[in-house]
């Protein structure tokens, strides 16, 4: 065996041994890989992972940026819709008010005016001067038919007959301030809001220059023994003072709209209608 051993080592190599061996060799890699499992041949075997693992993993990655990607677009919709709410809250803010209970009005009965009258209409451009009482303290016609006049609704011309009441007020208001003039933005009005109390030319909006808005308010708000309506409009700039259909409360509010702009007693919808409103 020694000796035949030898004599094969001795011979040259041919290449059907050579690709025996091969064949050899690579029927057992074959057989240890089935013996293994499929597993380690995917890429376990070489410290390495499977591409159907990477697809694997990197699935729920995508879903997640997403979720994330739709969950900033959510965020950033509900911010927008918030913003527009607030900010049509703002708009809705613009006029507030209440009534007035009995114990905040005044109990004392007032004095009698001077009678004294300084009108100047700021649409018409025209004032007036008059003595609102005749020699035996009654009201004098005259007089009154010139306030009339100069209370007369802007836009029709049409005059009527204004409730004396409220030039007395008016009176009031100007001794109280030095016989300043006092400006009429506007008296009567003939409108489309019929529960307005311009309508029922029962309504002022005033000023005078050199007096503060709100030490006016104050002053009118303290001639009210019941059935007033006082709003202030610091924006606009004037003080409305009006007396209330019979058996309606005192009213005060603030309205925050701009010089020309619609208040809530111009034009309100149904709804708006339905609430408790100032009828300006």
């Amino acid at each position: 065996m020694t000796g035949a051993r030898q004599r094969e080592q001795d011979q040259p190599i041919s290449y059907s041994m050579i690709f025996r061996r091969l064949k050899f060799s690579l029927a057992s890699l074959a057989a240890v890989c089935l013996t293994v499992g499929p597993g380690l041949v995917g890429g376990e075997l070489f410290g390495e992972t499977s591409v159907a693992e990477a697809r694997s993993t990197s699935k729920p990655k995508a879903k997640t940026s997403k979720k994330k990607a739709k969950s900033k677009k959510s965020s950033g919709k509900a911010k927008k819709r918030g913003k527009a709410k607030r900010r049509r809250g703002r708009r809705r803010a613009k006029s507030s008010g209440h009534n007035v209970g009995q114990s905040k009005l005044r109990s004392t009965p007032l004095d009698r005016p001077s009678g004294e009258l300084w009108v100047y209409s700021d649409n018409l451009k025209e004032e007036v001067k008059v003595q609102l009482y005749s020699e035996d303290g009654e009201f004098d016609d005259a007089a009154l038919a010139s306030l009339d006049h100069e209370f007369r609704c802007k836009r029709t011309k049409e005059e009527r007959a204004v409730d004396p009441r409220l030039y007395e007020m008016l009176s009031r208001i100007q001794d109280e301030f030095g016989g300043k003039r006092i400006h009429l933005v506007s008296g009567f009005r003939f409108q489309r809001n019929e529960g307005s109390r311009h309508y029922h030319a029962s309504a002022m909006d005033i000023r005078i220059p050199g007096v503060p808005v709100r030490k006016l308010r104050a002053f009118a708000e303290s001639l009210d023994g019941g059935g007033m309506g006082i709003g202030l409009y610091p924006r606009s700039n004037f003080v409305h003072v009006d007396f209330r259909a019979p058996g309606e409360p005192s009213y005060r509010w603030i309205d925050h709209s701009r010089p020309g702009g619609k208040s809530r007693g111009k034009g309100r919808s149904r709804r708006a209608k339905r609430r408790n409103s100032p009828n300006t």
